[in-house]
């Protein structure tokens, strides 16, 4: 739980995220003065902030100005937010797609299934492979945070610009049991499957589609952690 606090001074806030395994040097970065004033009047008025307010406050102020969001209310929007975020994201300017925000690892980091400061951020497509051409490539918003998971480095390196469809064939060849269920788990990739994602791109339209569904994954388990219904 977040404490309440007890200093008339906004800037000052107590925090306890560390069981999220949260870096809180992306905290420092992220905590913005409306943040932390938006943290303190929301403190004077109940008994303890809890962590899903926490983020939610962390999430509206950082997106408000940003995106022009309407201003949401209560801690239940948090998902709502979310998909708006995502959906911004999707339909974003090629040119502004070239860098991962520190909000999307944020987001990335509360939405894994596994996380810790060791793992390395991996392009699920990286596209390399695919026989599209270099102009029509930018097309395809290949950093959109439903495009990106957390694996451990071992994973990643093994991974390299191999497809997921390729790779997970390779792990299973090479016996890798451990590594393969990493990255099963870590892209919600059996999920995937599930929703009718046949496990290839042969189009931006199918390119995009993929990034609704895992994107909504993401959500989902990002809300469900905040919200203490997954345990650490």
């Amino acid at each position: 739980m977040i404490t309440k606090i007890i200093d008339s001074n906004p800037i000052t806030f107590n925090y306890e995220f560390s069981e999220l395994g949260i870096d809180e040097r992306t905290l420092d970065f992220l905590c913005n003065e409306a943040f932390k004033k938006d943290l303190f009047f929301n403190s004077i008025s109940v008994d303890e902030i809890t962590i899903e307010n926490y983020v939610y406050l962390l999430l509206k102020n950082n997106f408000y100005s940003e995106f022009n969001f309407k201003e949401y209310k209560g801690v239940n929007s948090l998902k709502k937010i979310l998909e708006r975020y995502f959906e911004i994201k999707l339909k974003s300017n090629p040119s502004t797609r070239s860098s991962i925000s520190v909000l999307d690892k944020f987001i990335l980091t509360l939405a894994s299934p596994k996380y810790d400061c060791f793992m390395e951020l991996d392009h699920i497509f990286p596209l390399k492979e695919y026989s599209i051409p270099v102009h029509l490539r930018k097309r395809y918003n290949l950093n959109h945070p439903a495009n990106l998971c957390y694996l451990s480095k071992s994973n990643n390196q093994k991974k390299s610009n191999k497809l997921p469809s390729v790779y997970l064939e390779y792990l299973e060849t090479q016996n890798e049991t451990k590594l393969h269920t990493e990255f099963l788990s870590q892209t919600f990739w059996n999920e995937l499957i599930s929703e009718n994602f046949n496990g290839e791109i042969n189009s931006k339209a199918a390119f995009d589609s993929y990034l609704a569904i895992r994107g909504q994954r993401l959500i989902e388990s990002l809300v469900a952690r905040v919200s203490g219904v997954i345990s650490e």
